[in-house]
């Protein structure tokens, strides 16, 4: 016997009374985000969206544009880490106006956003305003882990609205890391999920500081990083952001872990978003699917499947010897993977 929920199908179970409710809550304990390396503005708002448009120093960007869609429990100055390490440099370099979005931190009155919300609103606002602003009727889209997933179900929703899209490490089958029950027992307890939890699940793997420099070497694959100046910098930058999590709406978090993952309601086309469903097949544009070949989070295999979905000539499925944070932040990504990506947008 199972239960039909906003959410998906859970097996019957009794939940505790938590009307101590929220004793286990999260305090507001987000670090500020470091110094902006590269300027920006913000130029549009809208529910918990803040759209950044960078701009090169001293120069008004005028290629064409593109909209990085990063994730919502995570926060994007990773991908502008430091000037040798910054994708968002690495595009403008490339003659990019650089479009990025900003999700803002959830309140307890948002726990019941869900995909609708960020999908269909704030995301679909923000095509909008790159539509109007640089006169163009369709805009490629580069999304990152779960932001890749916001632009891929964007994708196949407003078809007419995007040029091509490259979602990077976005697992399409994958099996849900969390039973409904679980789901549904830090939704109860916490209404929308805790950084600090998000942060205990994804960092279990990362070591404390005295050891990162190793760490990273090993992620990055550049042995050099351990013990010199140049690695220092790069945990120094990066060690605030590995404790950047903010929390995620209890109602995604129900709709990834339950439907999209759990149900395979995704990998199947079948994952309904504001009373339509999300149908993977009706992506039209051109769409160049990134992995990482040593990525432990999010397998290759996981993101392949997009391919079986689309069709071979729909996707163009691209490989790259790197890990999860390779994919962004390695040397050998801002030499070869990047110029490579930013190539195919303009091809």
């Amino acid at each position: 016997m199972t239960i039909e929920g906003a959410y998906g199908r859970v097996p019957p179970t009794d939940f505790p009374d938590l009307k101590f409710e929220r004793a286990l809550r999260e305090p507001p304990d987000t670090p500020a985000d470091p110094p902006t390396r590269t300027p920006f503005d913000v130029v549009d708002e809208s529910g918990l969206l803040r759209l950044r448009r960078y701009r090169p120093d001293n120069l008004e960007a005028h290629g064409p544009a593109v909209l990085l869609v990063y994730s919502l429990f995570k926060r994007p100055y990773v991908l502008d880490l430091l000037p040798e390490r910054s994708i968002v440099r690495n595009l403008l370099a490339q003659g990019f106006t650089v479009y990025l979005t900003d999700w803002q931190p959830p309140e307890t009155a948002n726990a019941e956003r869900g995909f609708d919300a960020y999908v269909n609103g704030d995301l679909a606002c923000a095509v909008n305003h790159v539509r109007a602003h640089e006169g163009v009727e369709r805009v490629p889209l580069v999304g990152f882990c779960f932001g890749g997933l916001l632009a891929l179900l964007y994708a196949a929703l407003h078809p007419e609205a995007v040029a091509r899209v490259a979602p990077v490490a976005v697992p399409i089958e994958m099996s849900s890391p969390f039973a409904p029950t679980i789901v549904e027992y830090v939704v109860r307890m916490f209404g929308n999920v805790p950084g600090w939890w998000i942060r205990a699940w994804l960092n279990a793997g990362v070591p404390g500081p005295e050891q990162l420099s190793r760490y990273l070497a090993d992620e990055l694959q550049e042995p050099a990083l351990i013990r010199t100046a140049a690695g220092a910098r790069v945990v120094r930058a990066l060690q605030p952001w590995l404790e950047s999590d903010v929390p995620l709406t209890g109602q995604v978090f129900r709709e990834a872990m339950c439907n999209a993952y759990w149900n395979r309601d995704l990998a199947l086309s079948r994952l309904r978003i504001g009373g339509r469903v999300a149908v993977l097949e009706n992506i039209r544009c051109p769409v160049l699917n990134v992995s990482g070949e040593r990525d432990k989070l999010v397998p290759s295999v996981s993101s392949n499947a997009l391919v079986e979905r689309l069709g071979r000539d729909t996707v163009m499925n691209l490989v790259f010897p790197a890990s999860h944070l390779g994919l962004l932040l390695g040397a050998a990504a801002h030499t070869e993977l990047w110029p490579r990506i930013g190539a195919w947008l303009k091809s």
